[in-house]
C-alpha cells in the first residue's frame, strides 16, 4: 500500500468517525442521559478538547486502514463493513464493560446501547475506509 493511499483512507475513516460521533452525540444525548447513573454534568467537559477528539478519530481511521488494507486485504465495501463491525464490537465491548465496571457513568442498559451505537459507528467508518482503499481495484 502506498503512503498516499494509506493517508487518504486514514483521513476518510477519521473524518467519518468524527462526523458520526458528532451526529451520535446530537441524536442520542437525550436517550443516553436517561441511562446515566451519575448526572452527565459531573463527568462531561463544558468545552471538549477538539484536537484530542480529532486525533482520536484519526487514530481510529489509521487502525481501520491497517486492519483492512494491510492485515486482511478487505477493500470491498461489504467485507470492510463486516470486518470493521467485528473489530468495533470487541473494542466497544472492552471499553463499555470496563467503564461500566469502574465508573458510574451509565447503567447496564445504557452501556449495551452505547456498545451497539459505537459498533455501528466503527463499522460504517470501516466501510468508508474499505471504499477508499478499493478505489481503482488496488490495495
Amino acid at each position: 500500500m502506498t503512503a498516499q493511499r494509506f493517508a487518504v483512507a486514514t483521513i476518510a475513516g477519521g473524518v467519518t468517525v468524527f462526523l458520526l460521533g458528532y451526529v451520535n452525540s446530537m441524536l442520542f444525548a437525550g436517550l443516553m442521559s436517561n441511562f446515566s447513573v451519575t448526572p452527565p454534568d459531573s463527568y462531561m467537559k463544558d468545552s471538549p478538547v477538539i484536537l484530542s477528539v480529532v486525533l482520536g478519530s484519526l487514530a481510529t481511521g489509521a487502525l481501520l486502514t491497517v486492519l483492512l488494507g494491510c492485515w486482511t486485504g478487505h477493500t470491498d465495501v461489504w467485507q470492510s463493513f463486516r470486518t470493521s463491525a467485528i473489530l468495533g464490537a470487541f473494542i466497544s465491548l472492552y471499553l463499555g464493560l470496563s467503564l461500566f465496571g469502574m465508573t458510574t457513568m451509565l447503567d447496564f442498559t445504557g452501556t449495551l446501547i452505547k456498545i451497539i451505537i459505537d459498533t455501528i459507528q466503527v463499522a460504517l467508518a470501516g466501510m468508508i475506509v474499505g471504499a477508499a482503499l478499493g478505489r481503482d481495484g488496488q490495495a
